[in-house]
């Protein structure tokens, strides 16, 4: 059996603890709390007894593991043939990256073998196995969805510790993880490209027992499965279905696996979990028994239990990958930050000037410091939800006002973080200067009350008295003036007003 370290399944430790700036407000919608982190499987590395997650641990997280197990299985030789097999699995993994995690195992067992295989004398057989795996796995989320790949090196021998390079056999797998109602459904796909049986120097001069016991074999395989996980507090439980289809000629029928598991977290730090495991193995025919050409292939246990301890070192403080009951999205207010500097005529500083700050939904006022320079932060602009950045209100129009000064005013568009704003310089206030018109008829030569008198730019407003006059104060400019009477045709003219001046116009309109 070769994935029965897999079962090193046990509750992750901690919590993820995402700090958030100062000024970045979240907002959580109501949810159940937290359940407990994924299960660690083989390699020390989030999964299921034989699907791996597409998760990471947390970065600079190092996960230990230990494992210890035992199963059965009769008639696999002859009607009279039981193997009994004892496990343990030593496994270590490490997140250098919070996109990768690598995994180093060393798996070991013993299989003892009782009662004659069909045709020979009853007999006892026994042996020890060892073999180191190594995993790379990368895993991202994309949306509600996380993706990722594995890539196992597997290096077999026949005796514990010893390994056979040319034997060395290697797997890849692509990993889907989603949200499955309130538990989390991980699926793997991938092929193995097995040299295992090339650690036989002599496989005809192997015992039936041994041929079954090695877990070699002579063909590669399409692997799949699916890992389906309940969390339930400080505990979770797990199911899981696996098929190893042998491929070539001659290949025999596919090991297909099923197991449940059950874990608790102690502490933060320390977790046990256990485990049952069932599997369907290719049967052997009597006629190959007898010929000792039993096809080498990694025959398991019917039924294999076991029980497993792991602890978690390092990484963020209270590090661990949630599985949340109640998916939750949690909302980031995503703030920009401007500054800039106001001079006057001559390029002084202008101390004390007023800057307003408009977006389409917040305005904010500063103040420029001694040396003309102003900063306005915390400017909402956007948010980010469940991953998803949106910036929805990043057009801003500042204006800058000071007593004695013309204001000045600009637009630019925000990014977030910091934005600089080009310089504002203020002209001298001129000193106002006034329009004084009289309005008439053409036709009649007599002056006309109540015509509507608009002056353009400011949309300035007058009404003619009783007697046609009117008169307004102006800031020194050019100006368009248009006036309405009931009855007679619009006019439009156009005036100057200078600085402490009086312009005079006489203003008649016609039919």
């Amino acid at each position: 059996m070769r994935s029965w370290g897999l079962a090193t399944l046990l509750v992750g430790s901690g919590a993820v603890a995402a700090a958030q700036p100062a000024d970045v407000v979240a907002t959580v919608a109501p949810a159940a709390p937290p359940a407990p982190a994924p299960a660690i499987g083989y390699g020390a590395m989030p999964g299921g007894l034989h699907v791996p997650s597409a998760e990471t641990l947390p970065e600079g997280a190092v996960e230990v593991s230990a494992l210890s197990g035992f199963g059965m299985r009769k008639t696999l030789l002859g009607p009279d043939h039981k193997m009994s097999r004892t496990i343990g699995t030593l496994a270590v993994a490490f997140a250098p990256t919070r996109l990768l995690t690598i995994g180093l195992s060393l798996d070991g067992r013993y299989d003892k073998h009782s009662g004659g295989a069909a045709g020979t004398a009853p007999m006892t057989d026994d042996g020890y196995v060892g073999d180191p795996h190594l995993l790379v796995r990368a895993a991202k989320p994309f949306g509600n969805v996380k993706l990722g790949g594995q890539l196992g090196v597997w290096v077999p021998g026949k005796d514990a510790p010893s390994i056979a390079v040319k034997a060395v056999s290697v797997d890849l797998r692509g990993i889907a993880t989603l949200a499955a109602g309130p538990g989390q459904l991980s699926l793997d796909a991938g092929f193995r490209l097995d040299n295992s049986a090339k650690s036989v120097d002599s496989p005809s001069r192997l015992s039936v027992q041994d041929r079954v016991s090695l877990g070699v074999s002579d063909y590669s395989a399409v692997v799949m499965g699916a890992h389906l996980v309940f969390p339930a507090g400080k505990a979770f439980a797990g199911v899981e279905g696996s098929v190893d289809y042998f491929v070539g000629s001659d290949a025999p029928g596919a090991i297909i696996r099923a197991g449940v598991s059950g874990g608790y977290r102690i502490t933060n730090q320390w977790s046990v979990l256990a485990f049952v495991e069932g599997a369907k193995v290719p049967g052997i025919k009597d006629s190959d028994v007898m010929r000792n050409e039993v096809p080498l292939i990694p025959y398991e246990p019917v039924v294999t239990g076991g029980l497993a301890l792991q602890a978690r070192f390092g990484g963020p403080a209270g590090s661990g990958l949630i599985v949340n009951a109640h998916p939750t999205e949690i909302t980031v207010i995503e703030t920009a930050e401007l500054g800039g500097d106001v001079v006057d005529e001559t390029g002084k500083p202008v101390v004390g000037a007023k800057v307003h700050v408009t977006l389409k939904n917040v305005s904010k006022v500063g103040n420029t410091d001694d040396k003309g320079h102003y900063t306005i932060d915390k400017l909402p602009i956007g948010k980010t939800v469940g991953g998803n950045t949106v910036l929805d209100d990043t057009a801003a129009a500042v204006s800058v006002e000071v007593e004695g000064k013309k204001p000045a005013s600009t637009t630019l568009t925000l990014a977030k973080g910091p934005n600089a704003v080009a310089k504002l310089s203020l002209e001298p206030l001129l000193p106002p200067g006034q329009l004084r018109a009289v309005v008439r008829s053409l036709v009649t030569g007599k002056p006309l009350g109540g015509a509507t008198v608009t002056i353009e730019p400011g949309g300035v407003k007058a009404t003619s008295g009783a007697d046609g006059t009117f008169s307004v104060d102006l800031a020194p400019g050019s100006y368009k003036i248009k006036v309405t009477s009931p009855g007679l045709a619009e006019q439009e003219l156009d005036v100057t007003i200078d600085p402490n001046g009086v312009a005079i116009k006489n203003i008649e309109l016609h039919r």
